[in-house]
């Protein structure tokens, strides 16, 4: 199973054409999401990535941090109106300190969804 960043998500990340990717992402921090939702199970970064893998979207950015990262994932899409829109989800992952030291770290995955003009 899939279930991580592969080769393809990688290759796509570097064919998104920079001009593109930089007006998407300054499309997406000017306003407000659509939908923000913070999971905290076990594996609900790999299921939420196929989940996008499976309608469509494509890695257009990666971030890393020490103990988080984000990445970015991008589809055309069409409005009601049948005028062009895009579909941007933002995944968050990160790696929170346990609780107790006999615990394993917990992690979250906040999942932050945009519709805008391409």
């Amino acid at each position: 199973m899939d279930t991580r960043i592969n080769d393809r998500d990688i290759q796509h990340l570097h064919a998104f054409p920079d001009q593109r990717k930089e007006s998407v992402m300054r499309k997406i921090m000017s306003q407000k999401p659509d939908r923000a939702l913070k999971l905290n199970g076990q594996n609900d970064f790999e299921k939420t990535m196929l989940k996008l893998r499976r309608e469509g979207y494509k890695l257009i950015d990666l971030q890393r941090n020490e103990a988080s990262f984000s990445s970015v994932w991008y589809r055309r899409g069409v409005s009601m109106l049948g005028r062009g829109r895009a579909h941007v989800t933002m995944l968050v992952w990160e790696q929170e300190e346990p609780a107790e030291e006999e615990r394993p770290p917990a992690s979250s995955t906040t999942v932050l969804t945009w519709r805008v003009r391409p």
